[in-house]
């Protein structure tokens, strides 16, 4: 299905489902979008929140990047020096960065996670969103679920880029911590 919407450009990538009032009825709808539905939109898109750099939400609707992992908002990590950066923060403005002006975004549907959120692959014209996260090393492949991007973090961690440049606790760690 392809769905296109002339707003301007406010951010990033849930506009997907809000900017084209048809998808986000289905969305809404008792009968939601079977796996697989591939979706569509040409032009800016807009959204509201970044929850952190592979969740986004806004109103109702709420999207997880498929086979990724991101440090929570608050996350901090360490520089290889001992400085704690804040790379929560990064991965949720590189999502942002990547998605910024996309002139054409896909996702495909793959499943909905135990909290409701959609499970789906987006690409902000020909760039794979999770798969560029994890390559600046502001998201790590989550094994658990895929090895989709286990090479891109393999590149990441052996340049030392993003988290990768000193010690850190993996995403699902940290949030079992905090």
């Amino acid at each position: 299905m392809k769905y296109s919407h002339p707003l301007c450009a406010f951010g990033l990538l849930l506009g997907i489902l809000l900017l084209a009032p048809p998808l986000t009825k289905d969305i809404l709808a008792d009968d939601a979008p079977a796996k697989g539905s591939l979706f569509e939109i040409a032009g800016p898109v807009t959204v509201t929140q970044v929850t952190d750099g592979d969740s986004l939400k806004s109103g109702k609707l709420r999207i997880r990047l498929f086979g990724i992992d991101a440090p929570e908002q608050k996350q901090l990590c360490k520089q290889a020096d001992g400085t704690i950066w804040a790379c929560g923060r990064a991965a949720s403005a590189a999502m942002g960065d990547i998605v910024a002006g996309a002139a054409r975004l896909r996702c495909e549907l793959l499943d909905t996670d135990r909290y409701g959120r959609l499970v789906m692959r987006c690409f902000a014209g020909e760039t794979d969103i999770a798969q560029a996260l994890v390559a600046q090393g502001l998201a790590v492949a989550y094994r658990r679920y895929s090895e989709d991007y286990v090479d891109a973090e393999d590149r990441a961690a052996a340049a030392g880029r993003g988290m990768w440049q000193g010690p850190f606790d993996m995403p699902w760690d940290w949030r079992r911590k905090n």
